[in-house]
């Protein structure tokens, strides 16, 4: 069985744990964290392995932005935000957004990076210090 393959399941026992119906994964983006479109729950799962995912980093920066009204993806309501651990993943479950436009323009492409680059810099947050991320304010 391949990692991908163990990451997919993973991130279906955990959805199916919550009482969210994950029968399809569709891998979105693979690279050092895997990103799936799971179905019929539509639930965006980013899964990593355990002990090379900031999960818990990247669900707290999103509330914290979420609280700014910034441009982000919000975690999936109905369940905990928080990682799950499955067979040595460590599994996110986020809201999915189908793509509302096949091309945004780059004025408000960077308008919304400024947006969120601003909000960034209101948020304190402690950085993970593995894997070369630098702690803030030093």
């Amino acid at each position: 069985m391949t990692d991908v393959t163990r990451a997919i399941a993973a991130a279906t026992s955990a959805a199916a744990s919550l009482d969210l119906p994950a029968n399809d994964a569709i891998v979105l983006h693979n690279s050092n964290r895997l990103a799936l479109r799971l179905t019929p729950c539509d639930v965006l799962a980013r899964v990593a392995p355990v002990g090379q995912e900031v999960a818990q980093f990247e669900v707290e920066l999103a509330q914290r932005l979420a609280e700014f009204g910034s441009p982000v993806g919000l975690l999936k309501p109905r369940v905990e935000p928080r990682a799950y651990t499955r067979d040595g993943f460590a599994v996110t479950l986020w809201t999915y957004y189908e793509p509302v436009t096949p091309h945004v323009s780059p004025v408000d492409y960077a308008e919304a990076l400024e947006r969120l680059h601003a909000d960034m810099c209101k948020v304190d947050v402690n950085l993970p210090l593995d894997r070369g991320h630098l702690e803030t304010g030093t």
